[in-house]
């Protein structure tokens, strides 16, 4: 069978025929071979039709990339396309084919996306190889993990452009929300996401153009959904001058200019079917509005797309309204009513408003950005007001007017005659008064709560100082002075609650608890108090009194918020959370066993993705640090970070914390290196939220540390635990009983570094530690057992440091004093006794192999 012409002969012979005219023409094109004739004809045809090429771009590209059953010997599935392999076809469109690849030189092994320019479109001209060429010059400029990164880039022998991308194995966006069953808030967080890599690219002057859910994949990495853009195939350099030849479009074949535009109609803003019209970023605005209300309802903003023949012209449907009919919202046709009036819910207000701003037919009247975009999206997701505002109803009014002038004139006079009736029906309406008392009595709340907050600016003004920049804990520490002068109990209550929850986050766990302790006072008096409010003061307060060790007012007030709330919101699952940690270990298992039922409860039926993830992040810290069973909560700590990724972002408190507890699990069943990867992690998180030098970030390195040395990396374990240490001495009162077993850690690690002396003061400092604080606790409390078991293991590294010095009188005399201490039971979680075991073996084998002393050793204890 003959092979197809290569487009390089094909475009010469059309050349060719077009130079001739008439008798001539026709005897050219018959004397060419039947495959290069038949593939001549119809772009001759094209050529010499009596309308141009500029009026009907469209039809002839159309023509040009109809899918053929051979694109040339070089483009074929086990074919080579410079150093790349091509292994299947994974998908096609009107500017070529997407190939899955692997690199077939040895030069590396990877799978890769390979885009193949059709050889048909290739005979346009110059203008597609120049488009690939800027499209890798745009990829090249973007690095972002939410945009598929460029890998290289050629032509193949037959001279047609390729490029060649990062492979994402992933899912349309929309058909992994519902594949994955997210709920309302996973979807938003998705979509945020997708706007962040999004605003990443018009911050270096590249709008997309044609966004829409096959240009958006999503994959799952580490149990988390990772969005990806793809195909910057028709976007646009923004400083580009007009449409000119930067921008992608040849006299030949204007794929740009005049004449067509490349889009997706469904998801494309008004202004992409206005060929003279300014491409900006409001274009990717609106796809990414197009993008969010399909998530959000199921359906497109304005139907199916393809068969409108013009730019949508007015606002969709509020998504509330879109899903409240039947079919409304994703897989609905599986819903009842019921369903779908929850949903409809969650999307009134914050939703319906963001949605309709971004898909705003007028450019100017949507977000300035998508930066801004994903900020309202975040902004609704922690609860915080958004900026976007519904249309004025001068707007909408004037719009309506403009569109129905005589209908509105003539409804003006029965208007008038209506308003004048309904005027003194109005002002008769029962409960005026009372109305209007709790109005002025909100409004004074309202004024006095300004008042605190214009105080608490003031106080930050560098012109009331000198000239000085106030910190922000002193104009905390101003706001806390001027709260005692709030005259209405409820509302101090309320602002002491605040100031308690913020001055615990700045680390400042003794001022906390004594806000918390008033407010709780306070409001607990008031028999009008919102019992939310109370709830959440109760929380705070019993945090910072189980972390003062005051653990039974701390499960008195748990128990409280646990019995009255259940698990059916964020509160009642906190307090079922700490109570399970909190409980004592014996005596305790039937009510540890409800509380784990209830949160597996709302893990598994809860209608809220919230909740659900914050009841497995409880759970996976139940598993990890209660039971121990690590292999549960590793496979505990991925469903929750599936969940709290994408509603919260990788950098949130539970998201960091749920992070570190999978780390833990990896590393209780030896996998030391993943846990590794995922402690850098959760710590660098630290650092980009709470920034360098917190107490978190210090209780990070120290945790680092320990699965540093479980993987035998002495030297980087050694590093992060005295980093750690130090940071934590500037946060912690020195004789905490964290920093004590985090210092015998460290003399562990020095010994084993061989660095004797230095272990001896860490091991000497850790064992200062453990004699003092266990005050007012007798000696059976969980403190006391605690200290005792730190006071064994310090001891013991005591002893080994010194030992290791030669000093073997004085080592010998320490671990023999340990010994009594690490054979007695701890009470401690079965990790601690396990290493006390290990110890003790590492003890009795040290004094085997140390000769006995010639003189007994004096008190080295301390």
């Amino acid at each position: 069978m003959p092979s197809r012409p290569s487009w390089r002969a094909l475009d010469a012979a059309l050349d060719r025929a077009l130079a001739l005219d008439g008798a001539e023409r026709d005897a050219y094109v018959g004397s060419l071979d039947a495959p290069t004739r038949d593939a001549l004809r119809p772009l001759l045809r094209d050529a010499l039709a009596d309308h141009s090429l500029l009026d009907h771009a469209g039809q002839v590209l159309q023509e040009l990339a109809a899918p053929s059953d051979e694109e040339g010997p070089s483009v074929v599935e086990g074919g080579r396309v410079g150093p790349y392999r091509l292994e299947g076809l994974v998908g096609e469109g009107g500017m070529g084919r997407v190939y899955r690849a692997r690199r077939a030189d040895g030069a590396f092994d990877q799978t890769v996306a390979v885009k193949v320019v059709r050889q048909s479109l290739a005979l346009a001209g110059a203008d597609v190889a120049s488009r690939l060429r800027r499209e890798r010059a745009l990829l090249a400029a973007l690095d972002h993990p939410g945009i598929a990164r460029l890998v290289d880039g050629g032509e193949t022998g037959d001279g047609v452009p390729y490029l060649v991308t990062e492979f994402v194995d992933g899912a349309p966006i929309t058909g992994y929300a519902d594949g994955a069953g997210l709920g309302v808030r996973e979807r938003v967080g998705l979509l945020a996401r997708v706007a962040r890599a999004v605003d990443h690219a018009h911050r270096r002057f590249v709008v997309h153009r044609d966004l829409k859910p096959s240009n958006v994949l999503v994959t799952e990495r580490d149990g988390a959904a990772r969005p990806v853009v793809l195909d910057f195939g028709i976007a646009k350099l923004l400083e580009a001058a007009g449409d000119g030849d930067g921008a992608g479009g040849s006299a030949a074949f204007p794929l740009t200019r005049t004449g067509v535009r490349l889009l997706t109609p469904a998801y494309a803003a008004p202004e992409l079917y206005e060929p003279a019209a300014t491409v900006t970023t409001a274009a990717d605005v609106y796809g990414l509005g197009a993008l969010l209300y399909e998530l959000l309802t199921g359906r497109r903003p304005h139907g199916d797309g393809p068969s409108r023949s013009g730019p949508p012209t007015a606002e969709p449907t509020r998504p509330s309204r879109a899903v409240a009919g039947p079919g409304g919202g994703p897989g609905a046709g599986r819903s009842s009513g019921p369903g779908r009036a929850r949903r409809s819910r969650a999307l009134e207000g914050d939703l319906d408003t963001i949605c309709l701003k971004a898909l705003h037919p007028d450019p100017s009247r949507r977000y300035a950005s998508a930066a801004a975009l994903a900020d309202d999206l975040e902004r609704h997701l922690s609860g915080r007001p958004v900026e976007a505002r519904p249309d004025s109803v001068g707007y909408v009014v004037g719009r309506f007017v403009r569109r129905n002038r005589a209908a509105v004139a003539a409804a003006a006079v029965a208007v008038g005659a209506l308003v004048g009736g309904l005027g003194t029906a109005l002002t008769s309406l029962a409960g005026e008064r009372e109305a209007r008392a709790e109005a002025e009595a909100a409004a004074a709340r309202a004024t006095e709560a300004a008042g605190l907050l214009s105080g608490l600016f003031q106080a930050a003004n560098p012109e009331r100082h000198g000239g000085q920049v106030v910190s922000a804990r002193a104009a905390l520490d101003a706001g806390l002075a001027r709260v005692d002068g709030v005259g209405s109990d409820p509302l101090r209550g309320f602002l002491l609650g605040v100031l308690a929850e913020t001055y615990a986050g700045a680390g400042d766990l003794l001022v906390s608890d004594s806000l918390y302790g008033r407010a709780l006072a306070i409001v607990e008096a008031d028999p009008e108090a919102d019992p939310e409010t109370v709830d959440r003061i109760r929380l705070g307060y019993a945090d910072t009194r189980s972390r003062l060790h005051d653990s039974d007012r701390a499960l008195d007030l748990f128990w409280k918020v646990a019995r009255a709330r259940g698990t059916d919101d964020s509160l009642g699952v906190v307090a079922h959370g700490q109570l399970l940690l909190e409980l004592p270990a014996e005596g305790w298992a039937a009510e540890a066993q409800a509380l784990v039922r209830g949160l597996d409860r709302a893990a598994e039926s809860s209608d809220d993705p919230a909740l659900r993830a914050s009841a497995l992040a409880w759970l996976t810290l139940y598993h990890v640090w209660g039971l121990e069973d690590f292999a549960t909560g590793a496979e505990v700590a991925g469903r929750a970070l599936h969940l709290l990724v994408p509603l919260y972002g990788p950098d949130h408190r539970v998201t960091r914390f749920t992070t570190a507890a999978r780390a833990r699990a990896l590393s209780g069943t030896g996998r030391h290196d993943e846990a590794v990867a995922l402690y850098r992690a959760a710590n660098a998180a630290t650092v980009r939220m709470l920034g360098p030098d917190s107490r978190d970030e210090a209780y990070g390195r120290v945790t680092l540390g320990d699965a540093l040395l479980e993987a035998g990396r002495l030297r980087e374990a050694e590093a992060e635990l005295a980093a750690g240490i130090e940071m934590a001495g500037r946060h912690l009162p020195p004789d905490n009983q964290d920093i004590g077993w985090w210092l015998q850690t460290l003399a562990e690690v020095r010994c084993r570094l061989g660095r004797h002396r230095e272990a001896e003061a860490a091991a000497r400092r850790s064992l200062a530690i453990a004699k003092g604080p266990a005050r007012g606790e007798g000696t059976s409390g969980p403190r006391a057992l605690a200290a005792r078991a730190l006071a064994a293991r310090a001891l013991a590294r005591l002893g080994l440091a010194l030992l290791g010095q030669g000093r073997d009188a004085e080592g010998r005399a320490v671990l023999v004093r340990a010994i009594p201490l690490l054979e007695a039971p701890t009470g401690m979680p079965a990790s601690y006794d396990d290493h006390a075991a290990r110890t003790l073996a590492e003890v009795r084998a040290a004094l085997a192999a140390s000769p006995a002393p010639a003189l007994a050793a004096g008190n080295v204890g301390g």
